[in-house]
């Protein structure tokens, strides 16, 4: 494939594989496909370094007037950019999608004959199984945040995203309206003076100021034209206009103002969140929500409340005030920054299919849990500063003290090794076993793993390590954390458990695998979990 400024890009060799792994050009956008695990060659008439994934490789130069960067895309698929760099400046940005193969398996679809337009609709089908099952599931877990007590005002909106704001209105369209409703009863006024010139009869206090303005400002004098005390001082004049003060009770305050812009926001994303998802999922507590939101906004009030150009954090109003506190603590939960919906957004807008199939499996394992332990609630907690508290992050509670956490580090001071499984179990504040989520589609048998081990030495390859790598690691995490099991999540065509006694069972099911008392079998596996299959 060529370039500009006389770049070209190809495949290196003989390709393995079914698929040749070309390059593809998407004429209307500019995307280039490219396949994970094919290795690649970009070839310049000058030195150059290529930059891919947050790796940067050195061209280097095959012969007088010709540079090389060989790579490949190692366990990624979902877009990215490609660029190419002289001297550590840009000087070609291309856009890239990485396809893999391994979706036509897991779709279902033949091999014999595809084309590069079957893998790319297979891809997009899966990106949207996995999409929808997403929106589908998690809105089957209770939501809540888990807000902190301090506040440090944070008035950027950079890291919302639909999916997120779409949980947040869900769960919190009754606790959003009793807020504004009150503070709409018992809206907070400010006394305001404001000088101005108005005529006599208007005023209804005479201060110093009023005496100076009728002395010093001759041209608001007329001759009077009846018989006035005051015109005896002034040469036979009255005034027709004096400088007074007027008192009145005003709405605009710094409070309000908060109030105001908080619901111009949720309005905002609420309509995001309805043209996103519109059609794929249940709308309707959104869209009650923003009704009522539209409703309230309707209020006469709002018209003599400004703009906020600043935020009143030191408010006792806004930190104690009914209505007003309750805005602070659905601001501070709405606002906090959580790695966890951003992190899945970015997978969204990516492609990244990888990282969607460990998100969706986190949502898959809590609701077919639930089933099992019952009472399922999901829970984002954050600290201060608006991260993810250490040690909590994100988590699925069920009865009894169970709860799955999603991407909980353990730490070297309470274990020999410091790990960070994908989804951890944990009863009773004592790891039970953990999961972690693979876009792969084999695994040797622990019988067969020393044959995979030997070829490993004989005929090391990156895809057979790979392979044994998750085998070494799911033992780690049972030696390092005593769990009773350690299983891969991953969307093949088998479900197969080793249990310590080296009897095997297959297929299985999670309720095989524990139950609200306890885990009912140990060892290793790896159990197939697929968009729109069960089991």
């Amino acid at each position: 494939m060529q370039l500009e400024d006389g770049y070209e890009l190809k495949v290196k060799g003989r390709s393995k594989g079914k698929e040749k792994g070309e390059p593809k050009l998407h004429e209307e956008n500019g995307t280039i496909y490219l396949f994970e695990w094919k290795p690649y060659l970009l070839a310049g008439n000058q030195k150059f370094t290529l930059r891919l994934l947050n790796q940067e490789t050195e061209a280097e130069e095959i012969k007088d007037g010709t540079y090389i960067a060989e790579f490949q895309l190692r366990n990624y698929t979902g877009k990215s950019i490609m660029e190419i760099l002289k001297d550590g400046q840009p000087l070609l940005k291309k856009p890239i999608e990485v396809l893999s193969s391994k979706v036509l398996d897991i779709m279902g679809v033949k091999r014999d004959g595809q084309t590069f337009k079957t893998i790319l609709n297979a891809h997009e089908e899966f990106y949207g199984a996995l999409l929808e099952d997403i929106i589908r599931i998690s809105p089957s877990l209770p939501f809540s945040i888990e807000s902190p007590t301090g506040f440090i005002p944070e008035e950027s909106d950079d890291s919302m995203n639909e999916l997120f704001a779409y949980h947040y209105l869900r769960n919190n369209g009754e606790r959003i309206r009793e807020a504004f409703e009150t503070v709409l009863r018992r809206a907070r006024r400010k006394l305001v003076e404001e000088r101005e010139w108005m005529e006599p009869y208007e005023v209804t206090e005479v201060s110093p100021d009023t005496l100076l303005s009728i002395a010093q400002h001759s041209e608001y004098l007329t001759p009077a034209e009846v018989n006035a005390p005051i015109a005896e001082y002034l040469h036979g004049h009255v005034p027709t206009r004096v400088l007074s003060s007027r008192k009145y009770e005003s709405f605009d305050t710094p409070e309000n103002r908060f109030a105001k812009y908080f619901l111009e926001t949720l309005i905002t994303w609420a309509e995001r969140v309805i043209e996103s998802f519109g059609g794929k999922i249940d709308l309707s507590p959104v869209k009650e929500t923003l009704e009522e939101l539209e409703f309230i906004r309707s209020h006469s009030l709002w018209g003599e409340v400004g703009e906020m150009e600043f935020f009143p954090y030191t408010s006792q109003t806004l930190l104690k005030g009914d209505g007003y506190r309750e805005l602070l603590q659905l601001y501070r939960e709405f606002t906090a920054y959580s790695p966890f919906f951003d992190n899945l957004w970015r997978a969204v807008e990516n492609k990244d299919i990888a990282t969607l199939y460990e998100y969706w499996a986190f949502f898959k394992l809590a609701n077919e849990l639930g089933e099992i332990l019952r009472n399922p609630k999901l829970h984002i907690d954050v600290t201060l500063e608006g991260r993810l508290s250490q040690g909590a992050k994100a988590y699925a509670s069920f009865r009894r003290g169970w709860r799955l956490y999603y991407n909980r580090k353990f730490v070297k001071d309470s274990y020999s090794v410091s790990v960070r499984p994908d989804f951890s179990l944990v009863k009773d504040g004592e790891v039970v076993g953990v999961f972690d989520a693979k876009f792969k589609l084999d695994f040797p048998d622990p019988e067969k793993f020393a044959e995979e081990d030997e070829a490993m030495e004989t005929s090391p390859s990156l895809e057979t390590w790979a392979k044994l790598e998750d085998i070494y690691k799911m033992h780690t995490y049972r030696d390092a954390l005593k769990a009773k099991f350690a299983v891969v999540v991953y969307p093949g065509r088998r479900s197969v458990f080793f249990k310590v006694n080296r009897e095997k069972k297959e297929p299985w099911a999670l309720e095989d695998l524990i139950s609200g008392g306890g885990v009912k079998i140990e060892g290793v596996g790896y159990i197939r979990l697929v968009p729109g299959v069960r089991g």
